[in-house]
């Protein structure tokens, strides 16, 4: 059983390898006539039968620790890979305007330059967190931790507002907009496959670089020597339904490991991209009327008071219980951060806790919870920017 898992496994390898093959027209080509390539269906069972072979000797005849977490990362990133590619075909099945225009974006916003120097920034900026001292008596894992995840919403927080505000604001202002709406597709088309198609590219550059610092992070235990992670319960209880021998244990036993932190990056970071897709909402809904010039600004703004507001209403609130006072600056301050706080998003429901990696962690099932309600309050507030954004797009002449 625990043979024939492994080769399932390593087959799965191969398959998640054929949506950026195809992409990439390494398989299934197309010839001169713009037509797919006849012999894809023998390339694509050739690819399949390479990778079960590759990953499956490796293994079979490489069954330590660190084979088993490189196996986990690239299952892992492939995964992702395929996600982000076959996300606008699926769409096109239920939306097939929405998701063709949905495409285009993805596929512009992946090949601009600033998508490779954005993702490039934040790997070596993820590189130089795992290797920087922090000088905090033994939480240097948390501060690694917390700051990763920062760093990767905050390039794909840039480049998905940089995005929204080029492909809107610049296809309206050059009248390139004029020609696609002459079409049968309507505004509501042209908008919201906009905004789906810089948040499938934004997917891919969070998720990607969430794998590379969920590598990152193993390597920082090794660092620091810290105590070995126990296989989770699911694992032990399969053990007897496996029946692995010693060699095969070392293997799923890591891999074991490496998926339950899997689990727990991909709370986080499903945090980290309902936090990008409210801001990149926000700057689809003014690309609509104002230039990139105006808008970024405007973004930066709205994401700083929305951090910031939550930290001032809980500090003024308390210092007005403390010194027993209901008026001057504190309650000045008090109302002004309560009327910022009523209109715009509170973001700081979006960052990520450390708590999950504490002395006492937090139940996956409470964590996720919180996740989910979380992704529920962003998706109102990614729909109430996209519907004042329609509004403003309607009354604007584009001819």
């Amino acid at each position: 059983m625990a043979a024939l898992l492994i080769v399932v496994l390593s087959a799965l390898q191969g398959v998640l390898a054929l949506p950026w093959l195809f992409a990439l027209e390494i398989i299934g080509g197309r010839d001169k006539t713009g037509k797919v390539r006849s012999g894809w269906l023998v390339e694509s069972i050739v690819v399949v039968g390479m990778a079960t072979a590759l990953f499956a000797g490796l293994l079979f005849f490489v069954p330590n620790p660190i084979m088993a977490r490189v196996f986990g990362f690239i299952l892992q990133t492939q995964l992702v890979l395929a996600v982000a590619i076959l996300a606008p075909w699926a769409l096109g099945y239920f939306w097939p305007k929405g998701a063709a225009i949905a495409y285009a974006a993805f596929r512009e916003g992946v090949r601009q330059p600033m998508f490779a120097l954005l993702m490039g920034g934040a790997l070596v900026a993820l590189l130089v967190s795992l290797v920087l001292p922090y000088f905090t008596f033994g939480e240097d894992y948390k501060m690694m931790y917390e700051l990763g995840f920062d760093i990767i919403m905050f390039a794909s927080l840039v480049f998905a507002c940089i995005a929204a505000s080029m492909f809107i604001s610049e296809e309206i202002e050059g009248r390139t907009a004029v020609t696609l709406l002459s079409k049968p597709v309507s505004r509501f088309d042209f908008l919201v496959g906009k905004f789906a198609g810089i948040l499938m590219a934004a997917f891919l550059m969070l998720f990607v670089l969430g794998s590379m610092l969920q590598g990152f992070l193993v390597i920082r235990t090794w660092i620091e020597k810290m105590d070995p992670v126990p296989p989770p319960a699911w694992y032990l209880s399969s053990l007897a339904t496996l029946r692995p021998n010693g060699a095969q244990q070392v293997i799923f036993s890591e891999m074991a490991i490496w998926f339950q932190l899997s689990q727990e990056v991909l709370a986080n970071l499903v945090l980290c991209f309902c936090q990008v897709g409210v801001m990149t909402a926000l700057a689809v809904a003014l690309s609509t009327r104002v230039p990139i010039t105006v808008n970024l600004p405007v973004v930066a703004t709205i994401f700083l008071l929305a951090h910031l507001v939550p930290v001032v209403v809980e500090m003024t609130s308390a210092q007005a219980a403390d010194q027993g006072q209901s008026g001057g600056v504190l309650a000045l301050l008090n109302f002004t951060g309560q009327a910022f706080y009523a209109i715009l998003p509170d973001l700081e429901l979006f960052r990520v806790s450390v708590a999950v990696v504490g002395d006492s962690p937090i139940l996956p099932g409470i964590y996720w919870t919180h996740v989910l309600c979380t992704l529920l309050y962003a998706l109102i507030y990614m729909a109430v920017p996209l519907m004042l954004g329609l509004l403003l797009f309607e009354g604007r002449d584009v001819g």
